[in-house]
């Protein structure tokens, strides 16, 4: 019995010795191991990484567009010496508002880690704004309004860029502060044939060319078709208005 108990000691003290040598061994090779180079990227790289390719692929002049970051962005660390990335956005990506881009980290062309990121793009436009009080159908000249910029984070069609979209044109409405950005819906083309006016009718077909005097019954713009009555026939005839107090029958 005793004997059996010093045996069982002995065991257990080789078994002890064995494990610690085997410790110590694993240890001194696993320290001898070279350790895998950990590259870190700074949360400002990762912006700059976003920014270059905003400014490399945005349809916009360089220098108006603005990027504020809506992600909570940190440092990323890659278990890799030579690092690489690209940058990928959703298809037909049109730089203005909010969206996402995602940065895809590789060493070698093996892929080893992706962030993606959201940020909100401004970009600084020219916009048409009244410069003062305009009465509704002021026939708008150049003193009327001015050109400005702004920053915008979405496009809007309405929105007019060019002066000369404007001059000439007549107000739906009235504007009653300066600096009101002026819209496509708040104009219209000016008046160029009133009713109850006499009008100069001209017909076209070929080398023929007929030109007889009317009767607007309708008001109309450049490009609209009005009644028109014929002085000469007492007949009502559709014409379409090309100028001022001119107009032309269609075949």
């Amino acid at each position: 019995m005793k004997k059996t108990k010093e045996r069982n000691t002995f065991q257990l003290l080789v078994s002890i010795i064995s494990l610690v040598i085997f410790i110590l061994f694993m240890s001194n090779y696993l320290y001898a191991l070279p350790a895998t180079p950990v590259t870190k990227v700074s949360k400002n790289a990762i912006k700059n990484i976003i920014i270059n390719y905003i400014n490399e692929n945005m349809p916009w002049p360089k220098g108006t567009v603005r990027t504020e970051f809506f992600s909570r962005i940190s440092d990323v660390g890659l278990p890799a010496k030579d690092i690489t990335c690209r940058v990928a956005s959703i298809r037909n990506e049109d730089f203005i508002g909010y969206s996402n881009f995602t940065i895809r980290f590789y060493n070698k062309e093996v892929f080893l880690k992706e962030k993606t990121v959201r940020v909100r793009l401004e970009v600084l436009r020219d916009m048409v704004v009244s410069t003062g009080y305009l009465a509704r159908g002021t026939n708008i000249g150049k003193d009327d309004v001015k050109l400005v910029k702004r920053w915008f984070d979405r496009i809007s069609p309405r929105v007019v860029a060019d002066i000369n979209d404007v001059l000439g044109k007549n107000l739906n409405t009235s504007i009653k502060q300066p600096n009101t950005i002026i819209t496509r819906n708040m104009l219209r083309e000016a008046v160029m044939v009133k009713r109850g006016k006499l009008v100069r009718i001209v017909v076209e077909k070929g080398p023929l060319r007929i030109t007889t005097m009317g009767l607007s019954k309708q008001d109309g713009a450049c490009g609209d078709i009005i009644k028109v009555k014929n002085i000469s026939s007492k007949n009502v005839i559709y014409a379409r208005v090309m100028g001022d107090s001119l107009v032309q029958v269609e075949f």
